[in-house]
């Protein structure tokens, strides 16, 4: 069996700019969907969200760079083929947008590998549990958006199921966060975990001066502080500020991450498989936090494919704390089966018990057909 074709199809979902967090406002959402189909038309499904470019620029690379080193080749040799398209970067390494399209490249084969042999993809990566812990992430920025609008939202998630919000800071004068803490904390109650994600809004000063006023609140987790190049800066946020630190999604790669950790810059690793590697990346990653008694957490803010890849990962590993169940990037939750993102014994989510990650509505064909809803306006009034 070998792959016989490769494809890549951009989709740009409304979104209406009305909803924002401290790093950017959201009019649309440009997703990625890689296509990898063998000779005998089975297909693989990857979903790349780029951190490092435009999605158009992953497009093109994947469909006119990666393509023709993958066709041909055998779909469960994934090392090997992720080692032929590392040759297109010779001297460097495999960064940025290329890095975001390897990710969606490797995605793709290990649902194709599971297909292939009609396995559940968590059991295929080793299989570890049989349900993960997920966290309710919201929390945003938005037009008219009041702090009552913001403790009934909490109070929602709460009802509903989760045992854990996160909520975004860093946007906002610290007053008005800290405030919207309080509020997060009263609305969830005292048990549930609250976490605060900054998208790297702070310098190190802020970042301690807020965690510092936080801490009455309980607060597990405080996510991505400051600049994501500043790994020194978390280091000492995480031994400082008496919040423990979540870094860093937009990280690639596992020597990136090697160095996060040898800097105790965090206590939870945050990882993004369509960003750090995809699934091979993420394996390793997630050795290494291992082995330093590190817990990782799976950023899923996407559609409903990257986050049911992200569930069959976290199911393989055994040291994964948790995978984000965002409330507002849910894209294609409609199309999936309803145990998709269903919640069960409260926050838990089960991974499809189906081949691969179980997304079987996505195909070429989807993609064209909601493309050309978009177009004609119809796919807000559809949702």
């Amino acid at each position: 069996m070998r792959i016989k074709r490769v494809i890549a199809k951009q989709i740009n979902f409304p979104m209406g700019g009305d909803m924002w967090n401290p790093a950017m406002a959201f009019s649309a959402k440009e997703v990625v969907f890689v296509f990898v189909v063998t000779d005998n038309d089975i297909i693989g499904v990857g979903e790349i969200w780029s951190f490092y470019g435009s999605t158009r620029a992953v497009v093109d690379i994947i469909n006119h760079d990666f393509a023709p080193l993958v066709r041909g080749e055998d779909p469960h040799f994934i090392e090997r083929i992720r080692e032929r398209i590392g040759g297109l970067a010779p001297i460097g390494t495999m960064e940025g947008v290329m890095m975001n399209a390897l990710s969606g490249i490797d995605l793709a084969l290990w649902d194709l590998r599971a297909k292939i042999l009609n396995v559940p993809l968590y059991q295929l990566l080793g299989g570890y549990s049989d349900r993960v812990y997920t966290y309710a992430s919201g929390g945003l920025y938005g037009r008219d958006k009041s702090i009552d609008d913001l403790a009934s939202e909490v109070r929602g998630y709460c009802e509903s199921g989760f045992s854990g919000v996160k909520i975004k800071v860093g946007g906002l004068p610290q007053r008005d966060d800290l405030e919207r803490i309080a509020v997060t904390r009263e609305a969830a109650g005292p048990d549930c975990r609250v976490m605060i994600d900054a998208l790297h809004a702070y310098n190190v000063p802020e970042a301690l001066s807020l965690a510092k006023k936080a801490q009455e609140h309980n607060i597990y987790w405080f996510e991505s502080p400051v600049a994501l190049t500043d790994t020194k800066g978390h280091s000492i946020v995480n031994k400082r500020s008496g919040i423990p630190v979540c870094a860093n999604e937009s990280l690639q790669g596992c020597r990136a991450f090697k160095n996060l950790i040898d800097q105790r810059a965090a206590e939870f690793v945050h990882l993004d498989l369509c960003v750090c590697g995809g699934i091979t990346e993420g394996l390793k990653i997630a050795a290494v936090a291992e082995a330093h008694d590190l817990r990782i957490s799976l950023h899923a803010a996407n559609t409903v494919c990257l986050f049911s890849t992200s569930i069959h990962f976290a199911a393989s590993v055994p040291n994964c704390d948790s995978v984000e169940n965002h409330q507002v990037h849910r894209l294609l939750s409609d199309y999936a089966p309803i145990a998709t993102m269903e919640l069960q014994d409260g926050p838990y989510v089960s991974p499809l018990d189906m081949p691969g990650h179980g997304m079987e509505f996505l195909t070429p064909d989807f993609v064209d057909s909601l493309n050309k809803e978009i177009a004609e306006g119809l796919y807000e009034s559809k949702k």
